[in-house]
C-alpha cells in the first residue's frame, strides 16, 4: 500500500502514458506506450518494501541487513547464487495486472485509489521466486498474490509486524 502523496505525486506521469495509449494509432505506438507504463509502475514501486519472506529476512540477518532498508538496486547485498542475486525484488500483484487496472480506469480518482492499493513489492529468495514461477505464477496471480505466495509455501512478513 502506497500513500495518497506518493500517488498524487506519481498520478501526472501515469496519465501522460495513458493518454498516450488511448491516442496510439497502431500496434506498436499501443506497444511503446504499455511498455513506459511498465516501466512508471516499476519505478513507482522502487521503494523500500514494507514486506519480505522469512526466508529473505534469514538470509539479510546473516549478511547484517535491513530489508525494510533495502530497494532493488540493493539486490546483490545478501550475496549471489549461481552468479545471479540470491534476493528477488518480487512484485506482489504483476506489474502488467496494476497496468490493466490503470487502463480501465474512467477518471483519476479511480487511478489514485489503484496506485494507493497496489501491493507493492516483497523481498523474496531465488528459491522461492522459482516456486512461484514453477507453479505458473510468473505473471498471473489467479485468487490473488496472498493465495499465490501460500500454495507456494512463501511465508510474508510485514515491517509493522516484524519483532524487533
Amino acid at each position: 500500500m502506497y500513500s495518497n502523496d506518493h500517488a498524487e505525486k506519481w498520478l501526472p506521469g501515469f496519465i501522460w502514458a495513458i493518454d498516450l495509449w488511448h491516442k496510439a494509432e497502431d500496434k506498436t505506438d499501443k506497444s511503446i506506450a504499455r511498455t513506459l507504463l511498465r516501466k512508471l509502475v516499476a519505478k513507482y514501486s522502487d521503494r523500500p518494501p514494507n514486506m519480505a519472506s522469512e526466508k529473505a529476512l534469514a538470509l539479510a540477518k546473516v549478511h547484517g541487513r535491513d530489508l525494510f532498508e533495502m530497494r532493488w538496486a540493493h539486490r546483490n547485498r545478501c550475496g549471489k547464487v549461481n552468479g545471479k542475486p540470491a534476493l528477488m525484488w518480487e512484485h506482489t500483484t504483476p506489474n502488467s495486472s496494476l497496468c490493466d487496472e490503470l487502463l480501465a480506469c474512467a477518471d483519476e480518482t479511480e487511478m489514485i485509489h489503484s496506485l494507493i492499493n497496489y501491493s507493492g513489492v516483497c523481498w523474496i529468495t531465488r528459491e522461492e521466486d522459482t516456486a512461484l514461477n514453477e507453479a505458473g505464477y510468473l505473471t498471473k496471480r489467479p485468487g490473488g498474490w496472498e493465495e499465490c505466495y501460500n500454495l507456494v509455501g512463501i511465508k510474508v512478513v510485514s515491517k509493522t509486524s516484524q519483532k524487533t
